[in-house]
């Protein structure tokens, strides 16, 4: 990607420093894209990130894009530490506070009832019927992995045949939103499923779901077939959801509700949980406890002792 601005060069600078400590650094990239685009526009030729810059540059995208609170908080965390570089390689430059955009909101995520995967099975082969078996094979598998395991729509499609064991009934899970790769072990039923599917439609594939072209689905690609589904399958969507990522809330809260309903010590079971899920901390894992007792609040009695429950909890990051 090519930036022009004044601080092309530091900017360029700040992506390898990023990159070469380990960061990914993608979505960060079309941010400093977007701002290095800003200051040729504005015509800012000195070299100086000054408070009122950093300021109209993240309101002048918050009114453009019409931008929820979470992104305005990434951009402005993402300048922040743009500007924390600037300043070590003596650059003068404007350091945002921390909590200067605040990335809390009042969201809830959607919980789907049994009635409504079902109706999402059925739906997907209503949709496909017989003129198009892989796809309609595939759409279903996808479905199966995001409810049975909780892995996130990334992790799915990202998934590689040779990273399934039909033997040990068991998934490698690479390049994690997290960095940390995991092994999740599956039923036997679905492992079979996986396994015919894998005999009939992959012919030396890298990645286990391909398209029509043979390359990977992309997380985009499968949000289209996701409304259509839903809404083929009669569930309401509105602007906060249902999402594809409210089904990774939805095992999770059902792995809670089914553990509690067994007796089992949900202490020991959140750092089960938090393994097979991926989470980066445990503090994670006992979130979704709120997330129980907001649906399920006859348990409430049965775990209040194991957490404080609090009001707002940032789900996004689960």
């Amino acid at each position: 990607m090519n930036y022009n601005s004044v601080f092309k060069e530091e900017i360029i600078s700040y992506i390898e420093y990023k990159k070469s400590n380990g960061y990914s650094f993608k979505s960060e990239i079309v941010k400093l894209k977007n701002f290095d685009k800003y200051l040729i526009e504005n015509n800012i030729e000195e070299k100086k990130l000054s408070k009122e810059l950093v300021i109209a540059f993240i309101e002048s995208h918050k009114l453009k894009n019409k931008c929820k609170s979470i992104t305005l908080a990434a951009y402005a965390s993402l300048i922040r530490q743009f500007a924390l570089y600037l300043c070590r390689i003596e650059i003068d430059a404007y350091i945002i506070p921390i909590n200067y955009y605040s990335a809390k909101r009042n969201f809830i995520p959607y919980i789907y009832t049994n009635d409504e995967m079902e109706s999402i099975f059925t739906a997907i082969k209503e949709k496909y019927s017989n003129n198009n078996i892989r796809k309609k094979k595939q759409v279903y598998l996808i479905f199966k992995l995001l409810f049975g395991t909780g892995m996130r729509i990334s992790e799915v499609l990202n998934l590689k045949c040779k990273n399934i064991d039909y033997e040990k009934n068991s998934l490698k899970i690479e390049d994690t939103k997290n960095r940390c790769d995991r092994l999740i072990i599956i039923s036997n039923k679905l492992i079979k499923e996986l396994q015919d599917y894998n005999k009939e439609y992959n012919n030396g594939f890298e990645y286990f779901f391909e398209n029509r072209i043979n390359t990977k689905y992309t997380a985009g690609d499968f949000y289209s077939i996701f409304r259509k589904i839903i809404f083929k399958a009669k569930i309401m969507h509105f602007d906060n959801g249902p999402r594809v990522h409210d089904i990774r809330h939805t095992f999770a809260v059902n792995s809670y509700r089914n553990a509690i309903k067994k007796g089992l010590d949900i202490n020991n079971y959140v750092v089960t949980l938090g393994v097979y899920m991926g989470h980066k901390t445990i503090s994670s894992t006992y979130k979704y406890l709120h997330l129980t007792v907001e649906y399920y609040p006859n348990l409430k009695e049965k775990i209040e002792n194991i957490i404080k429950l609090e009001k707002e909890i940032d789900y996004e990051d689960l």
